[in-house]
């Protein structure tokens, strides 16, 4: 499998697109598990979920991403905005 980060994309080799939506899923079903969590102890912050753990916490995604780039994880972390909870509110 390879990845190249190469201005803030990630490109995949032809044939490892079944590969990442696998890990998509996997960051998703992750996510739906720990949300309330994250929203109570991160509110308004990005972090980096790699391998199910939190790796990174900051303020700016531009921030995470250049962090996780230079630390050249495969396969690469999920970086999420946690909403905070009145951003919760005003959508119900």
């Amino acid at each position: 499998m390879v990845y190249y980060i190469r201005k803030g994309c990630l490109e995949i080799e032809r044939g490892e697109w079944d590969m990442e939506a696998a890990q998509l899923k996997k960051y998703d079903e992750w996510l739906a598990e720990h949300f309330e969590e994250l929203v109570a102890q991160y509110p308004g912050k990005v972090v980096a979920i790699h391998e199910g753990k939190i790796i990174l916490v900051g303020e700016t995604e531009n921030d995470i991403y250049r962090q996780v780039s230079e630390k050249g994880l495969i396969p690469i972390p999920l970086v999420f905005r946690i909403p905070r909870e009145e951003d919760l509110q005003s959508i119900l």
